[in-house]
């Protein structure tokens, strides 16, 4: 039979564990270049442009009169109105990643990032069509080059469609 102080102890010791957790999580985390394109490429195709412009360097990032990712976003926007959906129709999962880092020095790496990318319209969707075979996936596979800028590692090279801005 559990008692208020045996109760009181796992409780202590739950909450200690979950501290213990997240902040090794934490400690853990390194930024690196294959962890930086895959983020990039996540936000690319889930239309993230906050996290997209994030990951980019500052002389993409940074340059208002192209605004890459604003247009990139503009232009995905316009494909889904002239098909007769919303924005959000636009957005794909990606999923089968991999990545191989093919240079790499302290400042500057590039990363060649291989998976699949899925319509991602909302989480019903991806689980019906993947059991019904419902769902058309398309090849990832690009280089992408990545620097070093303020201690966090950032696309540096218009990747994608972006090239097409």
């Amino acid at each position: 039979m559990l008692t208020g102080k045996n109760i009181m102890i796992i409780g202590s010791v739950i909450v200690i564990a979950v501290i213990l957790q997240v902040s090794l999580v934490s400690v853990g985390k390194v930024d690196s270049p294959a962890e930086a394109a895959v983020e990039f490429t996540k936000a690319y195709f889930m239309l993230d442009g906050t996290l997209m412009a994030e990951r980019l360097c500052s002389e993409l990032s940074e340059d208002e009169e192209a605004d890459i990712v604003g247009r990139y976003l503009y232009r995905s926007a316009e494909k889904a109105s002239a098909m007769g959906f919303s924005p959000g129709y636009m957005r794909n999962q990606l999923s089968h990643v991999k990545t191989k880092i093919n240079m790499a020095d302290e400042n500057k790496a590039e990363v060649r990032i291989t998976g699949e990318r899925l319509r991602s319209i909302n989480p019903v969707y991806a689980i019906i069509g993947r059991l019904f075979f419902l769902i058309e996936t398309h090849e990832v596979d690009e280089t992408l080059t990545l620097v070093k800028e303020d201690g966090k590692w950032k696309v540096c090279s218009k990747p994608f469609s972006l090239a097409e801005i």
